[in-house]
């Protein structure tokens, strides 16, 4: 239990970022792209603020870019909830070599690793 709040996770999410606005784009399968921002983002998820929440449960792919060096990044995700704003969305199956590029950007940001 955190504060008043049990604590439902069961998985790794890293450290999350509030505040923390970046633009991405995501896509249920095959269809067109949506473009939205992020305002929490991590290694292990972010909060996608969008007005076309997905049902609990879809598979997406959430596309950002880093600004410091411009690599485009597709990482697989889980919608793991959502709210009227947004949805929060859990990173899936994402290449270690690929979380340690995004934990290296996020910790610049934050002076923490």
């Amino acid at each position: 239990m955190v504060g008043n709040r049990h604590e439902r996770r069961g998985h790794f999410r890293g450290k999350a970022r509030p505040g923390r606005v970046l633009p991405v784009r995501y896509r249920l399968g095959e269809a067109p792209w949506v473009a939205a921002e992020t305002k929490n983002v991590g290694t292990g998820g972010a909060f996608i603020a969008s007005s076309e929440a997905l049902a609990t449960g879809t598979e997406i792919t959430v596309e950002l870019v880093l600004p410091t060096n411009e690599r485009t990044f597709q990482l697989p995700a889980l919608v793991r909830w959502h709210a009227p704003d947004g949805m929060g969305v859990q990173f899936v199956n994402v290449d270690v070599d690929v979380l340690l590029e995004l934990n290296d950007y996020f910790s610049t940001l934050t002076g923490q690793s």
